[in-house]
């Protein structure tokens, strides 16, 4: 694990005003396409030769090569356009963590927590992994002890082989469960940040009759009905659950507009985009003066939908659904911020 030299920053807070961080993910497509991403990894590794002087031919050699058949994954962080975090994965039964490196300046922005989040969630997904492993400089180790303790890796001796110029290397190990379970306790921690386009904000979670989610998806439901609601809302991104028998996450949608009226001026504005008939929309508001209009718009499905069975075992937490929707703050530590983040994770790799 690479370190970079000091650059002079201002006093105070890093980037007050800037977006999240976004996280891009790079394997067989962007080896095969030589993708620009592609090209700012091996710039960004080539940043590291004083130290590791044989890091461009690691690259050709093993980097490149292990992109294209899948046994090695990268990532990229970029702040803006420009890119200040990358990192290199090693799949196997014995995963390595074999290139992390974060320019200066943005080391205490929880940066690390979320690409080690990353690489352990892609550990985790693979088969037969059982541990989780990485060399890295002892100064490093010094210095930062106690965020690698927190993932669980709790010692480091003296590495067999030595990588870089100049210090002596260590070496560190622990249980791939280990690792995800400290991940897992992390996720509210990862707010600024967008892997693959996703982000971590606060979300709500909308409960909806599976016909009625799959008609979403289907671009034909535009414009959720729901008798209680908040204009706050608007602008959030929601994900959507399918009740029973489906008892699935299904994909994203940024509630647009949200609009209260009665039901009469509701259903002649919304009845063409709502999904169901004038007798079951009159059903469902009953003697309502007032009810909400959501309308639904940036469809983002999952590949498949994701039970909630598939979701506690990921998380070790049991999930109870709401019976209409539940305002869930993606920086605290509960079942459901837990969920969707690992939704997110699962979504960004698509």
């Amino acid at each position: 694990m690479a370190q970079s030299k000091r650059r002079n920053e201002p006093s105070g807070r890093l980037f007050p005003d800037s977006p999240p961080f976004k996280i891009v993910k790079l394997g067989e497509s962007s080896a095969r396409k030589q993708t620009d991403e592609l090209k700012t990894l091996q710039a960004m590794l080539l940043e590291s030769e004083p130290m590791y002087p044989a890091i461009g031919r690691w690259y050709d050699e093993k980097v490149l090569p292990g992109l294209r058949t899948n046994e090695r994954v990268a990532f990229l962080a970029f702040e803006n356009e420009r890119p200040v975090a990358s990192a290199i994965l090693k799949l196997g039964e014995h995963t390595k963590f074999c290139h992390v490196r974060i320019h200066e300046g943005f080391r205490d922005l929880n940066l690390g927590q979320m690409i080690f989040t990353q690489m352990a969630f892609q550990a985790r997904h693979q088969k037969s992994v059982e541990d989780i492993h990485f060399t890295l400089p002892e100064s490093l180790w010094n210095d930062k002890a106690g965020f690698f303790n927190s993932f669980g890796f709790e010692a480091a001796a003296k590495s067999a082989r030595q990588y870089r110029n100049g210090e002596e290397e260590l070496y560190c190990s622990a249980p791939i469960s280990t690792v995800w379970q400290r991940s897992l306790e992390k996720m509210h921690l990862l707010g600024k940040f967008s892997p693959g386009g996703y982000s971590f904000s606060d979300k709500i979670l909308l409960s909806m009759h599976p016909a009625y989610a799959e008609l979403v998806f289907s671009g034909t439901k535009k414009v959720e009905i729901r008798k209680k609601f908040s204009k706050r809302w608007k602008g959030r991104q929601a994900v959507v659950y399918g009740t029973q028998p489906l008892g699935s996450l299904m994909g994203e949608v940024t509630l647009s507009a949200v609009n209260p009226g009665n039901p009469t001026d509701i259903w002649t504005k919304y009845g063409d985009k709502v999904g169901c008939s004038h007798e079951d929309f009159i059903s469902y508001v009953g003697d309502a003066r007032e009810i909400f209009a959501i309308e639904l718009t940036d469809l983002k499905p999952y590949v498949s939908p994701l039970g909630l069975p598939q979701m506690s075992h990921l998380i070790r937490e049991e999930l109870r659904p709401p019976q209409s929707f539940l305002d869930v703050k993606m920086d605290q530590s509960g079942p459901w911020c837990k969920a969707l983040s690992v939704a997110g994770l699962l979504h960004s790799w698509r």
